[in-house]
């Protein structure tokens, strides 16, 4: 993210805000999708975002921490989603367009803990550093190794198990 674009949009200049969300949209919808694994909520949640990045873009106090500043507001909304999702039991919609082999996945991605969820797709898929995780997270650096470790395995674990099923129901 360009520091100016971010220094423009504190100054209130809507045609920089409408940037940084034409930039940042594809990416956070992404992350919501895969930490919920349902299409509807994961666009309520980029929109929610988006929401409060306008609402509190001039509580940020550097702009080139833009990104580990927008993820810390995009993770405790996930996180307010998960706790509704506690209460309700929610279905898991797949776009459309979802592979047999990112079904797998998506779904196994929801079977492992939600810290170790966040850990993973933060260091893997939003590349990172584990020192930027344990800030974003607020947590220490060595709990953000041991939730990826830990995640990873389970994740594993949790999608040969879902492929192995599905194999046996074909047979």
């Amino acid at each position: 993210m360009n520091e100016k674009m971010v220094e423009r949009a504190m100054r209130g200049e809507t045609e920089a805000f409408e940037e940084i969300v034409r930039q940042w949209e594809p990416r956070l919808y992404s992350f919501a999708l895969k930490h919920l694994g349902n299409v509807d909520d994961a666009k309520d949640i980029t929109q929610e975002v988006f929401f409060l990045v306008y609402r509190k873009i001039n509580q940020i106090k550097k702009p080139e921490s833009f990104s580990s500043w927008v993820f810390s507001i995009a993770m405790n909304e996930i996180r307010k989603m998960w706790r509704k999702r506690a209460r309700e039991r929610v279905e898991i919609k797949l776009p459309s367009h979802t592979s047999e082999k990112e079904g797998y996945a998506v779904i196994a991605l929801q079977m492992i803990t939600p810290e170790q969820r966040e850990a993973i797709l933060l260091k893997e898929i939003e590349g990172f550093s584990i020192k930027e995780i344990a800030g974003i997270l607020k947590i220490p650096e060595g709990t953000v190794k041991s939730r990826i470790f830990y995640g990873l395995k389970a994740l594993r674990k949790e999608y040969l198990r879902l492929k192995e099923e599905s194999h046996e129901r074909l047979q």
